[in-house]
């Protein structure tokens, strides 16, 4: 049985489902290794334009980490599961695809890491997202306190990994992780990833990787860089088209060129 269930929604939809719903979805060496490889086929697949992150189940996206791997201090395995799970994580978060997160039950531990490095998260109202590793004696290690911190701010961040909270579908979207809260993931999840395939893939890119470097850099900066990708993006095939198609009124045809 694949660990990860890869699957075509749609044309340029990839599916990329976890898939160990008797163990929650927990993260494993080798499902970190079929994860990785499928995000490497998706990103260099020039059909697929969006890629999509479920959970196997029904009863959760990821629980987090299967702790069973991590008894009996075995200090080297630990330390290279933990370095190979950064990698694929900052590897998921540079795709210059769009990733979209649908969450129904746990996104705990490794699993809200995931999350946290996909562009558009979706949740059903009875989702539960968190950083427990607290409650083991343990902290995040895929790049979760770093990550939350700057999408919700130090004081939320710190309520929900100091106290170990769970928080609901509901309280992801009020503080601006989730774009929606819905019933219907299946749903929710095409209307995005369709609307997604009508913007240019070269501006969605540039526009990933101008949210995700600029966040850092001093705002004068990051303007300069924004300025710069637009001026560049003007002279592509793509950018030309779409200007053409807006005063045509009709579809652009873009080629990723």
């Amino acid at each position: 049985m694949a660990l990860i269930e890869i699957s075509d929604l749609a044309p340029g939809i990839r599916q990329l489902l976890f898939n160990r719903p008797d163990k929650l979805n927990a993260l494993s060496t080798p499902l970190m290794g079929e994860f990785d490889a499928a995000l490497d086929a998706a990103a260099e697949d020039p059909e697929v334009r969006v890629i999509v992150l479920r959970g196997a189940g029904g009863k959760a996206f990821v629980a987090g980490a299967d702790i069973a791997e991590y008894q009996g201090d075995k200090r080297a395995a630990f330390i290279a599961y933990q370095m190979n799970s950064r990698r694929v994580f900052d590897k998921l978060e540079r795709l210059p695809k769009p990733v979209i997160c649908a969450i129904d039950g746990f996104a705990l531990g490794g699993g809200f890491e995931i999350a946290l490095c996909c562009d558009i998260l979706l949740v059903t109202p009875d989702a539960q997202l968190g950083l427990p590793e607290g409650r083991l004696g343990l902290s995040p290690g895929g790049g979760g306190t770093q990550r939350l911190v700057r999408a919700v701010g130090k004081y939320a961040a710190s309520d929900l990994m100091l106290a170990g909270w769970r928080m609901s579908g509901a309280r992801a979207h009020a503080l601006g992780i989730a774009a929606d809260v819905t019933d219907d993931l299946d749903a929710a999840v095409l209307k995005r990833a369709r609307a997604c395939l009508k913007i240019a893939p070269l501006a969605q890119a540039e526009m990933k990787r101008l949210m995700r470097e600029g966040a850092d850099a001093p705002v004068e900066t990051a303007k300069s860089f924004e300025q710069e990708v637009l001026f560049r993006l003007y002279s592509t095939a793509d950018g030309q088209e779409g200007i053409d198609a807006f005063l045509e009124k009709r579809d652009p045809a873009f080629r990723g060129a």
